[in-house]
């Protein structure tokens, strides 16, 4: 299973919550995978208490995104970049 943050919460395009996740392999490994640029291609590392500071800060309230995954996926193949929605329970969009 995906080591995932419950409490940062993405909304795909089926209307699925998902969460950021963990990578399990290459330069990500064991990190978050996070952007703030509009392509798909610039992803960088984050640990979880950096990718915590970038939220609350209000990074990605524009157009920064967060790979993430529905809760209980068991792969990263269905992994989509989003933007959070919820953090803590709280909406910031």
């Amino acid at each position: 299973m995906l080591e995932i943050l419950e409490d940062v919460i993405g909304i795909n395009k089926d209307g699925i919550v998902c969460h950021p996740f963990k990578g399990l392999k290459g330069d990500k490994k064991g990190y978050y995978s996070y952007t703030f640029s509009s392509d798909n291609t610039t992803f960088k590392p984050a640990t979880e208490r950096e990718l915590r500071e970038f939220i609350e800060k209000n990074e990605f309230s524009n157009k920064g995104r967060i790979r993430m995954v529905p809760k209980g996926a068991t792969s990263t193949g269905g992994a989509g970049a989003l933007m959070v929605q919820k953090y803590k329970g709280i909406s910031i969009r």
